[in-house]
């Protein structure tokens, strides 16, 4: 089941948004609320997310300026990725989309794609209202 968020126009390069997510580092500031137990490397993190799953996310392929891709264990055994597409609109304006692709079964899709949907929306958001106050 893939589960876009909206496209976000966040005023910042692609250059300077690309290096800050794509540093696993950074990506507590992102995550929603439930997001408990964070830790992570330059390259990985793991982390809880409260009541659904313990999470180990490692960065998959990058290429800068334009996507991002991680891999997404969990302790469900559901394989899971999360993509970050970046597109330049302007020198300092970039447009962000977040993409979760999850492999769920059939009978779980009802009770687990609203919370996911929630999951990357408020994500995309995140991103976008943490590097334009930050301006990082």
């Amino acid at each position: 089941m893939k589960i876009p968020s909206p496209q976000t126009c966040i005023n910042i390069s692609a250059a300077k948004l690309f290096e800050l997510t794509g540093n696993c580092r950074n990506l507590a500031r992102f995550l929603p609320e439930q997001v408990k137990e964070f830790s992570a490397t330059e390259d990985s993190c793991s982390f809880t997310i409260e009541n659904i799953a313990n999470v180990i996310l490692t960065i998959l392929e990058k290429t800068p300026c334009t996507y991002i891709r991680y891999k997404a264990e969990n302790d469900k055994n559901i394989p899971v990725s999360l993509e970050l597409n970046y597109t330049a609109v302007s020198e300092n304006e970039t447009d962000v989309q977040v993409n979760l692709d999850v492999d769920i079964p059939f009978f779980l899709k009802p009770v687990i794609e609203k919370p996911l949907q929630r999951f990357v929306e408020e994500l995309s958001e995140k991103i976008k209202n943490d590097t334009e106050k930050t301006g990082l």
